[in-house]
């Protein structure tokens, strides 16, 4: 696909961490980008963002080289993700989940785990690994104010303090957050429910543990005779903490708002010194927009989807939009990807958005306690006790998927994509708890250790990977050929180990640069339909259709 003179390949509009990694992920693929943030460089802004970075984003970031960096920031690894319902810090406690530190979530579904990584720590991180690529341009201070579209491209006014200008691009994404300009501009509704209003404020307190009885936990969920009604979650393992007052059916006013009252309520104390660091009102909602892009103009993160944070789905479920567009925008520029392979974008990502948006609400459910009595919860006496124990155990139950959640992190699949080559036969289940390893076409290509001390999931991310698992497997040549025919970089992989082939189940499986299954089977097809295979996945089928084996 030839550029428009003077275009940049991909403009980028929105700075955070979505942004930055596509960025990364279109360069780690030799793909330049252009970059636009209206905000100039403010760690203070990231100070009540995400901070949860699961397996399967971390495995994001060893593919770009930052999964280390990410483990290695400060953090403390012993420190427990567990979470206290509790009276205050200082009353009655319900309850304890007990999750563990991040190594004790280790696990053999990846060689990565789930750690806690803040936005002001993550955010910079991305950025500083953009920049050590030299293939993307960074622009902050510099706001999206417009696009047009035609055949061969996009048109962007950018604004910043030296006046408008106008930058052409081969294709714009916008991730620049639920308040998307970018998809304002598409004119692209975003469907979906508020779910309540909540009020987020980040605190510095130091030595926390040392002011209840307690003991160091991730998060305290903080429950009244209405129920729940706010949390203190751990942003860094250390002084940084969130306390977040939440279940407002309108929107709180910050003027009217006795947040010094609000903490002693939870402390249960007035000593406790605290430094109060940002205040944010926000709405949580379980948005989608009903496209992920409009001609050559994309959505990604918050742009197309939001989620209720319960779960720690949002900005991973942004992570997998970055890895599924990104090769798919490469390829197109590359010229070897077809007609079809950027509307597949939306028809996998898009599903995805909805059942994590849903998973989240339902977890929000939990959070806010509906169906537990605690009107006795704050009496005194055995009776009130045996309550407090029965009311942990519910909101133990009710938030089990919050923090055990393999199968929404692993599990997700594009069965029904048009360029992935589908099995007959019924789907595997899909609970949000737990996660089996399948090479099914659509999934993601299952981990396993390789006898060179890498991970299998270290041969993806760049090309196309045929594996040939098995000493007997077929050589599959005609793939390898029919790939050079089309212009698909191909690497070809032959392992060896018997438990990847259990795993993996046949002995050839064609895997996408994402990381995901898109053909497999036990037997090495003629050419003519090795040249099907390939179309298929690149999304040039019918650009195809009729023509021979010799073409």
């Amino acid at each position: 696909m030839d550029e428009p003179a003077g275009a940049h390949p991909v403009v980028i509009v929105g700075g955070g961490p979505i942004g930055l990694a596509l960025a990364l992920d279109l360069a780690f693929q030799g793909v330049r980008s252009l970059l636009v943030e209206q905000q100039e460089r403010d760690n203070e802004e990231l100070l009540a963002k995400a901070g949860t970075l699961n397996e399967r984003t971390l495995e994001f970031c060893r593919r770009w080289g930052i999964s280390q960096d990410v483990a290695a920031w400060g953090s403390d690894k012993d420190y427990p993700f567990d979470t206290l319902y509790v009276t205050s810090l200082n009353g009655h406690q319900l309850g304890r989940d007990k999750v563990g530190s991040s190594e004790d979530r280790r696990h053999a579904f990846s060689p990565e785990v789930m750690r806690k990584c803040p936005q002001h720590i993550f955010d910079p991180m991305l950025e500083r690994a953009v920049e050590r690529t030299g293939l993307a341009e960074l622009r902050y201070g510099t706001r999206f104010e417009s696009l047009t579209q035609d055949e061969k491209g996009v048109t962007a006014t950018l604004v910043s303090r030296d006046g408008a200008e106008e930058v052409r691009a081969c294709f714009l994404v916008g991730c620049d957050g639920a308040a998307s300009r970018v998809r304002r501009q598409l004119d692209i509704p975003f469907e979906g429910p508020t779910l309540d209003y909540s009020v987020s404020a980040m605190l510095r307190i130091e030595g926390l543990e040392n002011y209840h009885p307690l003991g160091k936990a991730t998060r305290y969920i903080f429950v009244g005779p209405e129920g729940p009604w706010a949390n203190l979650t751990s942003a860094d393992y250390g002084s940084i903490w969130r306390f977040v007052v939440f279940g407002s059916k309108e929107r709180m006013a910050l003027d009217q708002l006795d947040f010094a009252a609000l903490l002693e309520r939870a402390f249960g104390r007035d000593d406790i010194p605290y430094e109060l660091l940002r205040i944010v009102p926000w709405r949580r909602s379980q948005c989608t927009a009903r496209h992920y892009h409009s001609g050559r103009v994309f959505l990604a993160g918050d742009a197309a989807h939001t989620t209720s944070p319960t779960g720690g789905h949002g900005l991973n479920t942004g992570m997998g939009d970055v890895v599924g567009l990104g090769w798919m925008l490469a390829g197109r520029l590359a010229g070897w990807g077809g007609a079809a392979l950027l509307p597949a974008y939306e028809i996998e990502r898009r599903p995805v958005a909805l059942r994590n948006g849903r998973t989240s609400s339902r977890n929000y459910q939990g959070w806010t306690g509906q169906g537990v009595d605690f009107s006795h919860i704050e009496a005194p006496g055995p009776e009130a006790e045996a309550a407090r124990r029965r009311a942990g155990r519910q909101m133990s139950e009710k938030l089990y998927s919050s923090w055990i959640s393999q199968g929404v992190r692993l599990g997700y699949r594009y069965e029904d994509s048009p360029i992935v080559i589908a099995e007959d036969g019924p789907r595997p289940s899909d609970p949000p708890e737990t996660y089996t390893p399948t090479a099914r076409p659509g999934h993601r290509a299952p981990h396993l250790w390789l006898g060179d001390g890498r991970s299998i999931l270290d041969l993806f991310g760049k090309s196309f990977v045929l594996l040939r698992f098995g000493a007997d497997a077929p050589q599959a040549a005609t793939l390898a050929e029919a790939a050079a025919r089309r212009g698909v970089p191909l690497a070809v992989h032959a392992i060896e180990a018997e438990e990847a082939h259990r795993t993996y189940q046949r002995p050839l499986v064609l895997v996408r640069p994402d990381g995901h299954v898109a053909w497999r089977s036990s037997s090495a097809p003629p050419l003519a339909e090795a040249l099907e295979i390939i179309d298929r996945v690149r999304g040039a089928a019918a650009d195809h259709q009729g023509e021979s084996s010799d073409g």
